[in-house]
């Protein structure tokens, strides 16, 4: 029997002071470690402000609920609004420190419905959406079987995993897709046994798929993702080219210290040299240099991410050093590069391939396998 829940945290990584929640039918309030219920059935809630209470608990609006860890669970469906989007299933409030958070734990498949235009424009043809449904379910599978025990969520809400909006972006061509593709997964065959991996994906690869170790050192180097998925279609986007873009010495330093706190020690980055690139140009490590001739070195993707993923599209680039700071130009592509490419889905799909073999273009030795129905 397959677990078919996941566990979605909303609202980012960190604990919000105080979120308004309204919950449009009644529910039932349960500790959520023991299963304990908090008296009977409860009435409807309209925009009560949920926040830590003054010493022990969650504060409901003028309730007081004795306990740091809540599952509010509503008689039907997509009744649950948080800061102003709608979801489905249930809500984990959890008090951490001097804040809340809230997890959303919901069916799978009624996930994907708030994924898939989180992720692609409407105007993508409908095999794209089919091949896209069948990698973000895979993903969250994978992400779910994958998280350390004792972990209260497998994914995020936002690009760190997947973009989920709740019931906000459903719509008719979506919710099709979700059906027409109900349990499907990626696998793939190691040569002993069969087995779902993760299927990473980004906007436009630029022309070439690279191999997930170069930006996950630690993931298994799984044949499906070993790069070098020759893409000769995501031309069509609109960040296939980018740049220049130029920071000052002193915004780069903010920035990559704001992500990596131990860069300090290096003072001001004056030189960013690229260590290692792919043979189409993407940086895998670049080295840092700090204005004391102290050096660091970072992951190519963790160095994009510190900078920012708006300002650096990829790590397709060359850096021109500048008196005051860095250009950073030539750019190609957009995101990180790995498994399937999004807009060189959709021009595949407009040409006339179907989802499994978009997917398994994009994912070479991979299959599609219904795990339910």
């Amino acid at each position: 029997m397959i677990d078919r829940q996941i566990r979605v945290r909303l609202l980012g990584r960190r604990p919000r002071p105080s979120e308004p929640l309204s919950v449009t039918a009644p529910f039932t309030l349960t500790e959520t470690r023991t299963g304990t219920q908090f008296g009977d059935t409860q009435s409807p809630l309209s925009g009560v402000t949920v926040r830590p209470a003054s010493s022990a608990g969650i504060q409901l609006g003028e309730k007081l609920i004795p306990s740091d860890d809540i599952l509010l669970t509503p008689s039907r469906d997509a009744a649950l609004v948080l800061a102003d989007k709608t979801y489905r299933g249930a809500m984990r409030i959890q008090r951490q420190g001097d804040g809340v958070v809230f997890t959303n734990h919901l069916d799978i498949e009624s996930y994907l419905r708030g994924v898939l235009r989180g992720e692609l424009p409407r105007y993508f043809h409908f095999e794209s959406f089919k091949a896209q449904c069948v990698a973000a379910r895979t993903y969250a599978l994978y992400c779910k079987r994958e998280k350390p025990a004792g972990t209260t969520f497998d994914v995020y809400d936002d690009e760190g995993s997947q973009v989920y909006n709740g019931v906000t972006m459903e719509d008719p061509v979506s919710d099709r897709a979700v059906q027409e593709t109900r349990g499907e997964v990626a696998v793939y065959h190691d040569g002993k046994s069969e087995d779902i991996f993760c299927t990473y994906y980004s906007s436009c690869c630029g022309g070439l798929s690279q191999h997930v170790n170069n930006v996950k050192p630690n993931d298994p180097p799984v044949a499906p993702l070993v790069g070098g998925v020759a893409c000769n279609d995501c031309y069509v986007a609109p960040r296939y080219r980018w740049g220049p873009e130029t920071l000052s010495r002193a915004e780069v330093t903010k920035r990559l210290t704001a992500r990596y706190p131990t860069i300090r020690k290096i003072g001001t980055v004056t030189e960013l040299k690229p260590r290692k690139r792919t043979t189409d140009g993407r940086v895998i490590s670049i080295e840092i240099v700090g204005s004391g001739g102290q050096r660091e070195v970072l992951v190519g993707e963790d160095f994009r991410l510190s900078i920012g993923s708006r300002v650096l599209k990829s790590t397709n680039f060359q850096i021109e050093t500048t008196k005051d700071g860095f250009v950073f130009k030539d750019g190609k592509g957009f995101g990180h590069g790995m498994g399937l490419c999004q807009y060189g889905m959709e021009t595949k799909a407009r040409r006339g391939m179907n989802y499994r073999d978009i997917l398994a273009a994009y994912y070479p030795g991979s299959t599609v396998k219904k795990l339910y129905d």
